[in-house]
């Protein structure tokens, strides 16, 4: 993560997202005008990608191997309309620009086994009274004589993290096509490389970034003009 400035001066948090092409591999229609598209993402050593996804990878045309395949389900288009076919790249830059709002989905960081203080913010017991050595504890589960159990669902000591979460509203605030960089204005599920799910809502807002602050601004080269000395 890393923050940038506005032009009004606001500062806004920034998640910066390597985004790949996309590789067509597969397409299906049906009957019912539904089109199946197996979709690749991930650059990927092609010697090292598994036997059969490695032939298909082959026979779409790609000397490039992936590290996932995911299908997309689209409604099939209009005659004259431009479709998607197999071999074709579809780069980011295609689909998202500036402003477009984004929903990201990814895993959450994977904790491991963790108590109900910091899985579920439990402030813990009393640190007088006696109790010296249940600072932390969860305490009373329940009643005895009734209902006689653990109500089921019971917040609880257990595994935490590496849960699915998605969190929308995001705004695409910049795009470096020559890094196939994307940066978004927030925290985005997941650690460090790990892979995300981005999703164009169809939204679009004005955001406009003070480059000159970030140093990315263009500089446009002087230019001479030449004369004639009378």
């Amino acid at each position: 993560m890393s923050q940038a400035f506005t032009k009004d001066g606001k500062r806004l948090p920034v998640t910066k997202l390597k985004v790949s092409d996309n590789f067509v591999l597969s397409k299906k229609e049906t009957q019912d005008k539904q089109i199946t598209l197996e979709i690749g993402y991930g650059p990927k050593k092609l010697k090292n990608v598994d036997k059969p996804l490695r032939k298909q990878i082959e026979k779409s045309g790609f000397s490039l191997g992936v590290k996932q395949v995911e299908g997309v389900k689209l409604n099939k288009t209009e005659e004259g309309e431009k479709t998607l076919e197999v071999g074709q790249t579809v780069a980011f830059t295609e689909i998202l620009s500036v402003g477009d709002v984004v929903e990201i989905q990814g895993s959450s960081k994977g904790r491991g086994f963790a108590g109900a203080m910091k899985r579920h913010g439990f402030h813990g017991g009393p640190k007088t009274h006696g109790q010296s050595d249940r600072a932390r504890a969860v305490g009373s589960i329940g009643a005895g004589t009734t209902p006689g159990r653990v109500w089921k669902g019971k917040r609880m000591p257990g595994r935490y993290g590496q849960e699915t979460k998605t969190v929308a509203g995001l705004v695409v605030i910049y795009v470096d096509q020559a890094k196939q960089e994307l940066w978004v204005n927030g925290p985005v599920p997941g650690f460090n490389t790990s892979t995300v799910r981005i999703s164009k809502t169809g939204t679009n807002k004005e955001i406009e970034l003070n480059l000159n602050l970030l140093g990315l601004a263009k500089v446009e080269p002087e230019v001479e003009a030449e004369g004639v000395q009378e």
